[in-house]
């Protein structure tokens, strides 16, 4: 059958801010542009995530923390953090080679002990 083709492209730091901007307006909140811009320049992923690191954020001026780039940047060190990472087949091997509890050299073996092949 015939199908629909999108090219899905990375939005835009404008595109990014405007959908932080309007979700802001929608929440009826007030967020400084400079945290919104941080936050439209450092979480490029998804909307889902943009919108939820905005949501983190907001959240910690509910409970009193003052609303700056800084405390956004604390506020979302761990998902920040993930986002500049690279995760190397070597990470992988070693995972995959704990949760199976063998040895990353009997993984890349090319032997195919029984053991392994379960």
């Amino acid at each position: 059958g015939w199908g629909l083709v999108a090219d899905i492209n990375e939005t835009t730091f404008e595109l990014r801010l405007g959908i932080l901007q309007a979700k802001v307006e929608q929440m009826n909140m007030y967020v400084p542009k400079d945290v919104l811009e941080f936050l439209a320049r450092n979480i490029k992923s998804n909307i889902r995530e943009l919108e939820g690191a905005l949501n983190k954020v907001t959240h910690t001026s509910l409970i009193g923390r003052s609303m700056t780039v800084e405390s956004a940047s604390e506020t979302l060190i761990d998902l920040l953090r993930s986002n500049h990472r690279s995760i190397t087949i070597e990470e992988i091997q070693k995972k995959v080679a704990e949760f199976f509890n063998i040895k990353v050299a009997d993984m890349r073996s090319n032997r195919r002990l029984r053991s392994l092949a379960r």
